[in-house]
């Protein structure tokens, strides 16, 4: 066979191991089984106007939720509230303006909510960002981990004192199987404060996500809040617009790589599970993928870091008095 045949066999090999791949993916993704009703529950999912978050955002509305559609444009959460009004039937279904990145916005949306809200049962920490050049925020946080992991912190914070009244509550933030890449978390460059490493940097906060989903889950215990939940969730591989900001040999890969990626559809169904299961009443501190509680990295279990994590990052938030319910 001469070099030119051979080739030509090489498009056709590439998708068949694309097809292959994304079968695999369609056979081992979990979906939730639950039919329960949560009507009168309140929740909010942060960057719900697409992916992951618009079928989360859809699906609880479905179920009789008060969605709180928390975006950083209000344009595009009005869009997406009319989109899920006009497929479900539902009617509540709010858009209100959230950029998690900035602290100002975080505490002034919570504001807001507190004045029109007297309960909160489900919280989905889904927004996020990858890829970002290097940007320092108004706050002086880099601006990938003020998304990915400030913002929710402060967030889930401050809305804590809402979710104790209520009494039971669960809250769920995403993560990604992208935290076992690194295998180390500098607390003293947490900000980006002596060194910049791009490539990790969505690693980590990732990592960050589960370290906050732990010790957060070791406080509430400790402040007898166990009617409280807390976890945390890998939801694959899916098309997303997450890696929109990816350059270079690495957003080739995600191209490519998307023509195996799960539906968003699929990739909520996890945190739908996470959100509404009866059966998960009361589990938390815990790693979740397709479903089913898993196993993180080592790295993500380290108690002490988790702690550490959570002292810094008080810190660089600058996590008022009047905004800590959960003190160590």
């Amino acid at each position: 066979m001469g070099v030119l045949q051979t080739l030509a066999y090489i498009p056709v090999g590439l998708i068949a191991l694309a097809a292959l791949v994304k079968l695999y993916f369609k056979l081992i993704t979990g979906v939730c089984k639950s039919k329960r009703r949560i009507d009168g529950q309140v929740a909010i999912i942060t960057g719900a106007n697409s992916g992951i978050g618009y079928e989360a955002a859809k699906d609880l509305a479905k179920r009789g939720a008060k969605v709180i559609v928390a975006c950083r444009s209000l344009e595009k959460a009005q869009e997406a509230c009319e989109q899920i009004k006009r497929e479900t039937g539902a009617e509540q279904v709010i858009p209100m303006v959230l950029d998690v990145s900035s602290m100002k916005s975080v505490r002034e949306f919570c504001k807001e909510f507190k004045a029109r809200e007297s309960r909160l049962d489900i919280l989905v920490n889904n927004a996020g960002v990858a890829g970002l050049r290097k940007n320092i925020t108004e706050d002086g946080l880099e601006s990938q981990i003020a998304t990915n992991h400030f913002g929710p912190f402060l967030l889930t914070n401050i809305l804590l004192e809402t979710m104790i009244k209520t009494k039971k509550a669960r809250i769920i933030t995403v993560s990604s199987v992208a935290h076992t890449w690194t295998k180390t978390l500098d607390l003293e460059n947490l900000n980006v404060e002596k060194y910049w490493e791009p490539k990790l940097l969505y690693a980590r906060t990732k990592l960050c996500n589960i370290l906050f989903t732990k010790e957060l889950t070791r406080r509430l215990a400790a402040a007898g809040q166990d009617g409280i939940v807390a976890n945390a969730v890998n939801p694959g591989g899916v098309k997303t617009a997450i890696f929109r900001h990816s350059r270079g040999w690495f957003k080739y890969i995600i191209m490519v790589s998307q023509l195996t990626f799960k539906t968003p559809w699929e990739g909520a169904q996890p945190t739908i599970d996470l959100a509404v299961n009866e059966k998960l009443e009361g589990i938390s501190g815990k790693y979740w993928e397709n479903c089913k509680m898993s196993n993180p990295s080592p790295l993500a279990q380290d108690e002490k870091l988790a702690k550490d994590l959570w002292e810094k990052s008080a810190t660089c938030v600058k996590l008022a008095a009047n905004e800590n319910f959960l003190r160590a």
